[in-house]
């Protein structure tokens, strides 16, 4: 494994943020889990927003890449094929044009490029994993006793992504019944989510962000003193409302299920590594169960 891994990097890509603290806590604590799991591969962080790139290189010393600069940098130190964990909930357009950019200046380079999936990907539906089951039970883990007696409230900036509605169907079937789900700018909408929280008869809501990275901006939207923030709304239905003060990307447990993600697309390219190098050889390739000469 050690010998295959020194040709490969990993690059760990996400929208951005010019909160250092919020980034390191979230980003910094996946890209430590990287390397800790993968020593001496090349790691690089990735910035999908440019604009980012250029105030967080102005900002900070430990310095973040772009996309095209990163896949370069690693082509540069002898990689040859490159995985991508997007650290992104959704697969929404930032996602799909990272996927095209990625495929381009891989070929561009002759590398070999792999891209891994959102945290929200798989239903569960027949024996592939339940990503929305698993999230749900990761941030209930995480917040842990704090949402005793609560309805949990998790905001996230959607618009037009259906993954948001798939998650409350699923805390609906039984995945996570106090929780209700609502998004800023899509379906289903804070409106909307009054409607469950009267249903589910608790007095106390703790709102948690599912943004993965936290932001002084983010926290003052959720709790702020502001007239439109949701703790005054909430407290204008006569809730008692406390609000969960950390980025999703912050929490161990999903750190973990993003680690998975990336460890199931290595371990499927090894795989096909070992197939190919079988097959030139002439080797019997196991398949299904059965034996076949390839």
């Amino acid at each position: 494994m050690e010998a295959y891994m020194n040709q490969r990097g990993i690059v760990l890509a996400t929208f951005g943020s010019i909160y250092g603290d919020a980034v390191e806590a979230s980003v910094g604590a996946m890209e430590r889990r990287i390397k800790e799991m993968y020593p001496g591969v090349e790691v690089r962080r990735v910035f999908l927003s440019d604009a980012l790139v250029d105030k967080w290189n102005e900002k900070y010393e430990a310095n973040v890449f772009t996309l095209t600069g990163a896949i370069e940098s690693l082509a540069t130190a002898g990689v040859t094929e490159i995985f991508v964990q997007p650290f992104a909930l959704v697969w929404d357009q930032c996602y799909v044009q990272m996927r095209k950019e990625v495929m381009k200046e891989a070929h561009d380079r002759g590398l070999h490029a792999t891209v891994g999936k959102p945290l929200l990907n798989s239903l569960g539906v027949k024996n592939y994993a339940d990503d929305y089951s698993d999230t749900i039970e990761a941030i209930i883990k995480h917040i842990n006793i704090r949402a005793l007696n609560k309805t949990v409230l998790l905001m996230a900036n959607g618009q037009n992504q259906l993954e948001y509605s798939a998650l409350q169907l699923k805390c609906l079937y039984g995945a996570g019944q106090n929780v209700v789900v609502f998004t800023a700018n899509g379906f289903p909408n804070f409106k909307q989510a009054l409607t469950l929280l009267e249903r589910l008869d608790h007095q106390e809501v703790l709102v948690v962000p599912l943004a993965l990275i936290g932001s002084a901006h983010l926290m003052d939207y959720l709790g702020g003193e502001r007239s439109d923030s949701i703790a005054t709304l909430l407290g204008q239905q006569g809730y008692g409302v406390s609000i969960w003060n950390e980025g999703l990307g912050e929490n161990p447990y999903i750190q973990e299920l993003f680690v998975k993600h990336l460890s199931q697309v290595i371990r499927s390219a090894e795989r096909r590594t070992l197939r190919q190098r079988e097959t030139a050889e002439g080797k019997p390739v196991v398949k299904h169960g059965t034996f076949r000469t390839a």
